[in-house]
């Protein structure tokens, strides 16, 4: 295992790169062909890695170790895999050279991030899109570490397509959204004419997710946010865990106007103002339909689960649909959903 951010491979974390992956021809012996984690296989199958396919396997450097085992599934899977590191001087203003380089030609990206900083997300999407604008795809985990891979994310991937599709069926081509929850969120969102997207159909060219699935997706135009959103389960960045105390944040015309609260608020507030321009934006609204997830503070997994939306603010552009360009993008994870679309009731799992 990884400890304290060390390399088990010191030649990999100097190079960034594991020697002769890219040509397909494994990783000279640094590892021992063992039978692949459940994690790395579920990763595999989510993007639908085939044979022949170049595979782009990018991670920050706690993760070196796990980032090798998801080269071998990828490697047996019959796909030509590359292993990049998520390092340089910090913060990482654009991507590592040799990662912008093999996203050119790539046809999948795998990214994983134990230690993702906010101030970083301008280069993490700079990847990303790299890799949409000639038709690849990708999967980003962001905030895992060891155990949460050999544990929730080793689970049996759940089969959520026709969950996914009959809810883009009810929200489809609406021009207005009322959302509410039961800690106090009453927002509405003008979203006309914006893609309603979904993680839980197939990942296709041009098509870009989380891991594990479970929402449907929109992003609201830049002015078209108002009243109030109150998070009481999970805001990332803030504070370790849930929130401390349920942080409200009222909108007028798109933008944040007042954000109250404990500590995570304070920290919220104070991410906002550092990020600058486009920060205070809302800039998606995401409804969680995973019925195999339960809230426990981690966001990536939170804002899947059953019962939960979340709203983000900060940047929306590439695969989310939107036009807002920012230095951050913050989702903030509420219980109990109730949603109007256009005034009727939208009928959630």
């Amino acid at each position: 295992m990884t400890r304290g951010g060390l390399s088990p491979f010191p030649q990999i974390a100097a190079m960034g790169t594991v020697p002769g992956a890219a040509e397909g021809h494994g990783y000279d012996g640094l590892v021992e062909r063992l039978e692949h984690p459940h994690w790395c296989r579920n990763l595999v199958g989510a993007a639908r890695v085939a044979p022949g396919e170049r595979v782009l396997i990018v991670v920050d450097e706690p993760l070196v170790e796990e980032g090798s085992q998801l080269l071998a599934a990828v490697e047996d899977a019959g796909a030509k895999p590359r292993l990049e590191l998520w390092m340089g001087e910090r913060p990482l203003v654009r991507p590592p050279t040799p990662i912008r380089e093999r996203a050119r030609d790539a046809s999948v990206l795998l990214f994983l991030a134990q230690e993702p900083r906010r101030d970083e997300a301008s280069a993490r999407f700079e990847a990303q899109e790299t890799i949409l604008e000639h038709g690849g795809r990708g999967i980003f985990l962001g905030f895992v570490d060891p155990p949460l891979l050999r544990g929730e994310l080793s689970r049996p991937a759940v089969d959520l397509v026709e969950t996914g599709r009959r809810l883009l069926d009810q929200l489809e081509d609406s021009s207005t959204i009322r959302v509410r929850g039961e800690a106090g969120t009453d927002l509405t969102l003008a979203v006309g004419g914006r893609p309603w997207l979904s993680d839980s159909l197939p990942l296709g060219p041009g098509g870009f997710a989380n891991y594990p699935n479970g929402e449907v997706y929109v992003a609201p135009h830049r002015d078209g946010a108002d009243g109030v959103l109150v998070a009481d389960l999970t805001i990332p960045y803030t504070t370790r865990g849930r929130v401390d105390v349920p942080v409200t944040l009222r909108f007028a015309r798109g933008r944040v106007v007042e954000i109250e609260g404990g500590r995570a608020a304070q920290m919220l507030r104070e991410l906002v103002a550092d990020a600058g321009r486009g920060a205070d934006v809302a800039a998606e609204l995401g409804i969680g339909f995973n019925p195999s997830i339960a809230p426990f503070g981690h966001v990536m997994l939170d804002e899947k689960a059953a019962g939960t939306a979340h709203v983000a603010i900060g940047r929306n552009t590439g695969s989310c649909g939107g036009d807002n360009e920012a230095e951050v993008h913050v989702d903030c994870v509420f219980s109990a959903p109730q949603v109007e679309a256009d005034g009727r009731p939208i009928q959630l799992p």
